[in-house]
This record gives structure tokens, sequence and C-alpha cells, in this order.
């Protein structure tokens, strides 16, 4: 009996211990795990930041997203100069997520390329509006929900300190694409519907620019 207890306890002295010691307890969930926070950004066209609380990362030609430019002119501003417009940003085959940049300027003549390329320089914008009634310089910035509604900035609301629009840098883009430029920049907006609203925050892009 000795023998098999001093066996015993030379067993069980040479069990190797398995238990799990560093898994994390009482971590608050993180409810936008895979909504695009943990996404890698390997289009060369994106926009990533969170819209009403929610993270996304959209990229062009990746899940029905695609960053497209174009531009516009609107109405007569001081005859015989016209209200333009370039666009460009993230757009959805559903229609929504949607995220457009509207950069708006009263230019003498829609068909100088220099007037047209005026609209655009490296720093901070004012918020403008497309508004036929009312136009005004600036970036208008919009977007869609996923019920069709769409929220913009108004013209005078980026006055706070927490809220602005900024391009970083400009850069000739590359040949066969949409637009003649590369634009990155950031965001900090408050866009509204109504007397309802809704922030993009932490809002960074990189996209195509510039149809003459």
């Amino acid at each position: 009996m000795l023998v098999a207890a001093v066996l015993t306890l030379g067993f069980v002295g040479c069990q190797k211990d398995t238990l799990v010691t560093d898994v994390p307890h009482n971590e608050e969930p993180d409810f936008n795990w895979g909504k695009g926070d943990s996404i890698p950004i390997v289009a060369p066209y994106f926009f990533t930041g969170k819209v009403d609380s929610v993270f996304y990362t959209l990229q062009d030609s990746i899940d029905g997203f695609y960053n497209l430019v174009f531009d516009s002119g609107y109405v007569a501003c001081d005859s015989p100069s016209v209200f333009y417009g370039q666009l460009t940003g993230m757009y959805s085959l559903s229609g929504t997520h949607t995220l457009e940049i509207k950069i708006l300027k009263c230019i003498a003549d829609s068909t100088s390329k220099p007037d047209k390329e005026s609209l655009l320089y490296v720093g901070t914008y004012p918020y403008g509006s497309s508004n036929i009634l009312a136009p005004i310089d600036g970036v208008e910035i919009s977007w869609v929900d996923d019920q069709g509604k769409v929220w913009k900035t108004l013209n005078g609301s980026g006055s706070k300190a927490n809220d602005s629009f900024q391009i970083l840098s400009i850069t000739t883009a590359p040949a066969n694409v949409l637009g003649e430029s590369v634009i990155l920049g950031k965001m900090d907006v408050t866009l509204y519907n109504g007397t309802e609203s809704i922030r993009i925050e932490g809002g960074e892009f990189q996209f195509q620019y510039g149809v003459y």
C-alpha cells in the first residue's frame, strides 16, 4: 500500500497544469465589431469613420461601393457667372450609405479649367449650399442612411471647434482613373435633416477628384 501511495503522489506531482489564466473577464462587448473597425483598407480610394455612432469602412469597388466624380453647373450667380460644383464621394449600388462631397463656387466661366480648378485647395473649407434658391460657396457634405434619408451640412454650422472639413493634400491622379487629382482629407461634421442631426466623427477619406 505504501508503494502504491508513493506512485500515486509521484504521478500527481508530474501532471502538467493546463489551466488558462489569461482570459479577460467582465469586458464590455464591442458592438461595432465587424462593422468596419477592423477591416483593412486595401483600395486606393476609401472613407472610414463613425456615422451616427456606427463605424464604417467604405472602399472603392468593394461590396458594391464606388468612388465616382462629377461636375455640375447649378444656376447663374453674378451674371454671366455660374454657380459651379465638383462632386466626389463613395456611392453604393443600393443608394444607401452613400457619402457625397460637393465643392461649390461661383465662377466666371464654367468652361475655363483654371476657374474650375480654383474650387480646390489645401485647408479648411466653410460650409456651402447647393440650394438653387440660395447657393453659397463652400463644401456641402451629405450622407444617405439605411432608410434612404438624406442628411446634409448646413451653411454656417461649422463654426464649432469640433466641426470641420479639411483637405490635407492634393496629388496628381494616376493615368486611366476618373479624376485628375487625388484628395486626402478628414472631417468631423454635423449633418441635418429638418430638426434632427447626426455626426460624422473621425472621418478620413482619399478620393478621386476633378472633371475638367
